[in-house]
């Protein structure tokens, strides 16, 4: 096959994978849409009106780009609240769907790639509710544009990305934790004071806007409360039914895998601690963003299996007599 060829291939499949992950996002909307009647009931239009007033509750008053995206399509596309909101969740469902089976194709093949998107469109799904927690679809895209920049080593697309996600959602706040994670070194402990500062600075910008953006609506009570440990423990459950025995599987090759998913998974702690103190465990859209790490981890480590398993069976059968190979 010539350059040509291959680059011409390489062309047709992203324009598939451009077209099909379109179409995943089309359908993930009216699931959105088909259980959150929220949506068309008045209170949608009721909610954005106090948002843009700021006289909403924390911590939907403080996610700025939530309201003000959809706000900005209203006024440059002179459409309805409702469908402001819709095109929102499709662009950027759409975008997140994309970037992840791009930022996948470093360790998977096609096929390998198309499972985890796949899989991880469908955890979405199974996360939708009659809530209009619309930050959540940002959160996914800025959330994997900041692990794909810290495995690239892009400190300053980083840096850009964790304050974008950041005037969109706290929750972004926790990948600086994963970027010293992933950049710590085992050999050299002492130095790691280096990262540590590089961590910090590189986080100053994120800190800063959200912590602006609070303070102005330090007034504003918090939507169902701020402290939510006591029920999370008694629902724990509910965080080991999003992901059943995935959350664990991983675990079994986990100096297998590759460095940043290895490391970044160690970090999975330091992001659902937080959230069983002040989430609430029950809405399990808040374990989304972890799918982009959990998901490909997952499926490296059940072809690590069955390389050791096919392994062992020729090592062991295939030179019997009796037993021809498969």
């Amino acid at each position: 096959m010539t350059v040509l060829d291959s680059k011409k291939k390489r062309w047709l499949l992203i324009c598939l994978v451009f077209i099909i992950t379109f179409v995943l996002s089309y359908i993930s909307l009216h699931l959105k849409l088909e259980v959150t009647p929220a949506w068309n009931n008045g209170i949608l239009e009721h909610n954005h009106e106090l948002l843009m007033n700021f006289e909403y509750t924390n911590n939907e008053q403080s996610r700025l780009l939530q309201f003000y995206i959809p706000e900005f399509f209203i006024r440059t596309f002179e459409i309805s609240v409702i469908k402001a909101y819709m095109l929102q969740r499709l662009i950027f469902v759409w975008a997140m769907l994309f970037a992840f089976y791009l930022f996948l194709e470093k360790w998977f093949t096609i096929w390998g790639a198309s499972i985890c998107v796949i899989f991880v469109w469908i955890l979405q799904n199974s996360t939708f509710a009659n809530d209009l927690q619309e930050s959540s679809a940002l959160l996914a895209l800025t959330f994997l544009g900041g692990i794909w920049a810290i495995r690239d080593n892009k400190p300053i697309a980083f840096m850009i990305i964790l304050t974008i996600g950041g005037i969109n959602n706290e929750t972004i706040l926790f990948l600086p934790a994963t970027y010293f994670f992933y950049n710590f070194s085992t050999k050299d402990i002492l130095s790691n004071w280096k990262i540590a500062v590089k961590t910090i600075a590189l986080s100053i910008p994120a800190f800063t806007a959200v912590g602006i953006i609070r303070y102005i609506n330090r007034n504003q009570p918090h939507l169902g409360g701020a402290w939510h440990w006591e029920e999370n423990i008694d629902n724990i459950n509910k965080l080991y039914d999003f992901l059943h025995f995935y959350w664990f599987l991983p675990l079994l090759a986990i100096f297998l895998l590759p460095k940043f998913l290895q490391r970044s998974y160690l970090s999975l702690p330091l992001f659902i601690l937080p959230h069983l103190i002040t989430g609430i465990i029950e809405e399990t859209r808040q374990m989304v963003p972890l799918t982009f790490i959990i998901v490909p981890s997952c499926l490296i480590t059940i072809i690590l299996i069955s390389d050791r398993i096919r392994s062992i069976y020729r090592s062991k059968f295939q030179k019997s007599e009796n037993i021809q190979p498969i």
